[in-house]
């Protein structure tokens, strides 16, 4: 890695996307959802052969460059994961010699953050959240479960015959989102996507965005919304039911329904989201609640420099 690499500022083609799978968040048209091009600023790795070897893009905002953009974190390209803290060292320190602007971004904890602190020492942490993922295994969702009383809760559920599970199709999207927001605002939730943000990332990515509806008849009693981020990880977007069904806990089988399709598909991990309250604290009882159905706590890094 010593002089063998090229750094430029332009996005890759839409075909080096897709042959090299990557990451939704990292693709040109997820980020020009939310901004304009010229607020983009993409760095693109290549080494001799003009292979690429990791790609990164940030954008400015209020005289600083900053990354992820309404994503949950920042999901580079990396060819070689051994190199990933060098070739994430190299764009910084090309990103901070050329503007000399300060640099923000969140990663998630898979990183030697020891490591990458060593190769740009003027980091600093601002923030840690934690979140959850969910593995999928060869067993069922049910065996995931490791506390007995939402064991049963899930038996009692399936036994009634209740409720329903159906995926959510491109007609109903609309309306069935518009839902979302209403329960997450009800229940004091952060609503980063409008409605009309999410219709046209599913319009853009339909292959990547799904949903599930819980139906108790005809009535809609919940929702999942999900995202296939890359051919190994889903990213749960939101996952809310009525409040009056909360005694019941029916948001088990839309868990259910999540981990089934992600087995499915052979995805092995569920990004279940950070368990964070809207005053940066942990929120205790979400997160404990992913515990209790097989979550796996992560951290949420956000550095500056």
């Amino acid at each position: 890695m010593r002089q063998n690499y090229q750094i430029s500022e332009q996005f890759p083609s839409m075909q080096e996307e897709e042959a090299l799978e990557f990451p939704i968040f990292a693709r040109k048209n997820y980020w020009l959802l939310h901004l304009k091009e010229e607020e983009l600023w993409p760095f693109t790795v290549r080494d001799q052969k003009h292979d690429i070897i990791a790609f990164w893009c940030f954008c400015r905002i209020e005289d600083r460059f900053v990354t992820p953009f309404k994503a949950p974190f920042f999901t580079p390209h990396l060819a070689d994961i051994e190199q990933q803290e060098i070739l994430f060292s190299k764009v910084i320190h090309y990103l901070s010699e050329k503007y000399t602007k300060p640099i923000q971004f969140s990663l998630n904890s898979n990183l030697n953050f020891q490591k990458l602190q060593d190769l740009v020492p003027f980091l600093t942490i601002l923030n840690i959240e934690v979140g959850t993922y969910l593995y999928v295994a060869k067993d069922s969702f049910f065996e995931q479960i490791l506390q007995k009383r939402k064991r049963r809760k899930l038996n009692s559920i399936l036994r009634e015959d209740t409720f329903e599970i159906l995926e959510v199709s491109d007609h109903d999207w609309n309306k069935v989102y518009q839902q979302n927001l209403i329960w997450r605002r009800e229940k004091g939730h952060r609503n980063t996507m409008k409605l009309e943000d999410m219709a046209e990332a599913k319009r853009q990515f339909p292959q990547h965005y799904h949903a599930f509806q819980l139906l108790r008849g005809e009535e809609l009693m919940g929702t999942a919304f999900f995202l296939n981020v890359h051919h190994d990880l889903v990213y749960v977007y939101s996952l809310v039911t009525a409040p009056s069904t909360a005694e019941k806990e029916p948001a088990l089988l839309l868990w259910k329904a999540i981990y089934d399709w992600a087995k499915h598909n052979q995805i092995s991990c569920i990004d279940m989201g950070t368990s964070m309250a809207s005053d940066r604290e942990i929120n205790k009882n979400l997160l404990r609640y992913k515990q209790f159905i097989g979550g796996l706590i992560y951290r949420k890094y956000t550095f500056e420099c």
